[in-house]
């Protein structure tokens, strides 16, 4: 496929709708979605989830044939999973278009065909930010701020006095009246061992005792982990409540998926009595 001239994107530029520039943005902000989550973003109007699925494929056909986006070559769940598993991920024409419309410089993520580990890592991610979005709407809070990677990522001076860089998954800010809560989000797939996700509670302690967060937000957020079970819960709550370089217990809350709404719901000041709190 031949590379598309400045003027070219220039001019799909005006005729594209808010609503298209939109779900270019949400490629950029998530790296990949799926046809399922772009209906759930997207076309929040239509009448159920079905309608919202037939009026994100026939758009995202659209932008496709604008070679805007493109659609990986692995599908979620296989091909008997519908159209809505289709995968799709931002061309390097539309990360340019978005640029057109933009003032400041947004990085740009290299495109590549991933593996099926990032895939699943990066999808579980942005289905994450799709349910917080969907909680709030539902619900009387307000997502006041959601970064995903690499505008998540925090830098902090290392105990070595060397600059170190925190990445959490997703960086998030719920409004709920006067008040916010603040929460860094884990996606954990069960894939690394318990010594890796203690040391990364490590850096998360060293980031707060550093005082970085405090000296910009005057509070600590809470580190949510959200693993794939109960048992994978249960196993890694022993390990940090047994882990002598952890002095701040409760900066850390782990969940199941099916316990994020109710952790979201409740606000951070009712964690500590959810059976998934460390």
């Amino acid at each position: 496929m031949m590379n598309m001239t400045k003027k070219q994107i220039a001019g799909l530029n005006q005729v594209l709708t808010e609503q298209e520039r939109s779900i270019l943005g949400s490629l950029q902000k998530c790296r990949y979605l799926t046809t399922e989550q772009i209906g759930r973003l997207h076309f929040t109007d239509r009448i159920n989830n079905s309608a919202s699925l037939r009026a994100a494929q026939r758009v995202m056909v659209k932008l496709g044939d604008y070679k805007l986006i493109k659609p990986l070559e692995r599908r979620i769940g296989g091909v008997r999973a519908g159209s809505g598993s289709y995968v799709w991920a931002l061309s390097e024409a539309g990360a340019k278009l978005l640029s057109i419309n933009k003032t400041d410089s947004v990085p740009r993520k290299r495109s590549f065909e991933p593996s099926h580990h990032f895939l699943q890592h990066t999808l579980a991610i942005s289905e994450t930010y799709i349910r917080l979005m969907e909680i709030c709407r539902n619900s009387e809070l307000e997502l006041v701020r959601v970064e995903l990677e690499p505008e998540s990522w925090r830098d902090y001076p290392a105990e070595n006095g060397k600059s170190a860089t925190l990445k959490p998954d997703m960086y998030a800010v719920v409004g709920s009246g006067i008040y916010e809560y603040l929460y860094f989000v884990e996606v954990d797939m069960a894939t690394e061992a318990p010594s890796v996700v203690l040391e990364k509670c490590r850096r998360y302690t060293h980031y707060c005792i550093s005082g970085v967060k405090q000296k910009r937000d005057m509070v600590l957020p809470l580190v949510v982990w959200i693993v794939p079970s109960a048992e994978r819960r249960d196993s890694l709550k022993d390990r940090i409540s047994g882990y002598q370089k952890l002095p701040y217990k409760n900066l850390f809350a782990l969940i199941t998926p099916d316990e994020f709404e109710p952790l979201i719901v409740s606000g951070a000041e009712t964690l500590n009595d959810m059976k998934g709190a460390a």
